[in-house]
C-alpha cells in the first residue's frame, strides 16, 4: 500500500506490502506504533506478530516497557525478547556498532520465529545543524542489507514525515513514550534529544 507524507516542501512516499508471516518490532515509542497501525490499515494484511526487546543498556529499568506496548496495542500476546545481542566495547573482538547489533538481533528473531518479514520503525536522524548540542553520532544514518528479511519502511523518512502519517490516519500517540531522560512512569522531560526531535518534527509540519 502506498503512503505519501511530509510537508509540501518535502513530500516522500513509502510502500508497505506485508506478505506471509510478518512481525513488527515495537519499543513503545511513536515511530513503531505508527508503523504498527499503518500495517493494520492495509487490506488483507496478515496477522501481525509483535516483538519487544528488553534492551536495558545505559537507560536501565523503566524505559521501553513491554507494558507500554501492551497499552498502545491492547494486545497481550507480545513476544518478549530478552536475548539482545551484546554491543559494548567489552565484548571485543566481537564488538559491533549498535546499528549492526540491532540488525543481527532482528535477523535472529526472523529465523527463530520463522518470519517472512520483520518490520521496524528505524528512521533518519535530524541533521546536526538543528541540534548542535547533541553529539555528531546522531547524524549517522542506518542501513539495512537488501538480503535481509528485516524491513524498515521509514528508513528514508525524518520524524516529521512519520508524525504526518500519524496525523493523516488519526493515530493517537499520546500514550507512546520516547523520552531518553525520564522513565515511562514519569512522562517526558521535554529537553532530551528524543523530546526535542518530536517538537522539531511538529514544527516542520506547520
Amino acid at each position: 500500500m502506498r503512503f505519501e507524507c511530509g510537508p509540501e516542501w518535502d513530500r516522500r512516499v513509502i510502500n508497505i506490502e506485508p506478505k506471509g508471516r510478518i512481525g513488527v518490532l515495537m519499543s513503545g515509542g511513536a515511530d513503531s506504533y505508527i508503523l504498527y497501525q499503518l500495517l493494520r490499515k492495509i487490506p488483507d494484511c496478515p496477522h501481525i506478530h509483535i516483538f519487544w526487546i528488553e534492551t536495558g543498556g545505559t537507560t536501565g529499568p523503566g524505559w521501553d516497557l513491554v507494558e507500554t506496548v501492551q497499552k498502545l496495542t491492547r494486545r497481550y500476546d507480545i513476544h518478549e525478547i530478552t536475548e539482545f545481542l551484546h554491543h559494548t566495547i567489552n565484548d571485543t573482538p566481537d564488538y559491533l556498532p549498535f546499528d549492526q547489533v540491532v540488525i543481527k538481533t532482528n535477523d535472529w528473531i526472523v529465523e527463530k520465529y520463522s518470519l517472512d518479514i520483520l518490520y521496524n520503525g528505524t528512521n533518519m536522524n535530524p541533521p546536526t545543524e538543528f541540534f548542535p548540542e547533541f553529539p555528531f553520532e546522531y547524524e549517522q544514518h542506518w542501513s539495512i542489507p537488501e538480503y535481509t528479511k528485516v524491513k524498515a519502511p521509514f528508513l528514508h523518512l525524518y520524524k516529521y514525515h512519520i508524525l504526518d502519517l500519524g496525523k493523516q490516519y488519526n493515530i493517537d500517540i499520546s500514550e507512546a513514550h520516547s523520552c531518553n531522560t525520564f522513565p515511562t512512569a514519569e512522562g517526558h522531560c521535554g529537553e532530551c534529544r528524543s523530546c526535542r526531535e518530536k517538537v522539531w518534527g511538529y514544527e516542520q509540519l506547520k
